[in-house]
């Protein structure tokens, strides 16, 4: 446990994945991106904040030419999920048609946020459009699934490698299970 984390907040850390396992996977993927995108174009987007250690670590491991693009949207308060309504237009600042398109994004819950900026994305025309999260979360209420996750975790909030509570946590280097401690 990160105990700079642990010895100001008042919550409970328990890790889910280190993060030597989480580089392992990552160096994995792109070695399959490395071979799919050889010969070929490839934008990027990710999704800020929690998925800029992932693009960080991917993209020190890829051996092609890309393209980077960001696109900001929040899909949390706290710990609890909101809607989106924003205009494509006003997320999307880049010009993605006939560009091979790989969104990546931290975690995956819902897919309403994948969804979400997929259909935003579409209205552009671009050429191929794939979706890679860290995190694929289990649960029933999924309405969009990522076409590739690194990891599948239980139904659980977490934290850490991007991933925040209140702003808090983002910069561990593993993911952990988040739970308050209530005040007694």
């Amino acid at each position: 446990m990160d105990s700079v984390f642990d010895s100001i907040f008042n919550h409970d850390l328990q890790i889910m994945i280190e993060n030597k396992v989480i580089q392992s996977k990552i160096t994995a993927y792109a070695n399959k991106l490395n071979n799919k995108y050889r010969n070929r174009s490839l934008l990027i987007i990710c999704i800020l904040k929690g998925a800029v250690p992932f693009l960080e670590d991917l993209c020190s491991n890829l051996t092609f030419t890309y393209e980077t693009e960001y696109i900001k949207i929040h899909s949390y308060e706290g710990m609890n999920r909101t809607t989106i309504n924003s205009p494509a237009n006003k997320i999307i600042k880049f010009n993605p048609r006939d560009k091979n398109i790989l969104i990546i994004d931290d975690i995956c819950d819902s897919g309403h946020t994948l969804k979400f900026i997929v259909n935003s994305l579409n209205k552009y025309h671009p050429k191929s459009i794939a979706t890679t999260v860290l995190l694929n979360k289990s649960i029933n209420s999924k309405v969009f699934n990522a076409d590739t996750s690194l990891f599948d975790i239980p139904d659980k909030f977490v934290v850490g490698y991007g991933l925040d509570y209140q702003d808090n946590y983002r910069s561990s280097k593993n993911i952990y299970t988040l739970n308050l401690i209530s005040k007694t």
